[in-house]
């Protein structure tokens, strides 16, 4: 589908429509690419929900997040 490793994968959780939406957006070194992978009724479940897709998807990863907000 992608010709290119992606690079950095984070999660996002937003409040739509009285649910809890959890979102992952994958950076390529020529696009990023946002999905929404699943839908909560609380957000604590999409908070933890988003931690572990984060943790999955940065795991083979060449540039792990430093923790800082940056990739590199």
């Amino acid at each position: 589908m992608f010709p290119n490793k992606a690079l950095l994968a984070e999660t996002f959780v937003e409040k739509d429509d009285g649910q809890w939406v959890v979102y992952i957006e994958v950076l390529f070194p020529d696009e990023t690419v946002r999905y929404e992978v699943g839908r909560y009724f609380t957000q604590e479940k999409a908070e933890r929900a988003a931690s572990y897709i984060k943790r999955c998807a940065n795991r083979d990863l060449p540039y792990p997040n430093d923790g800082l907000g940056g990739c590199c």
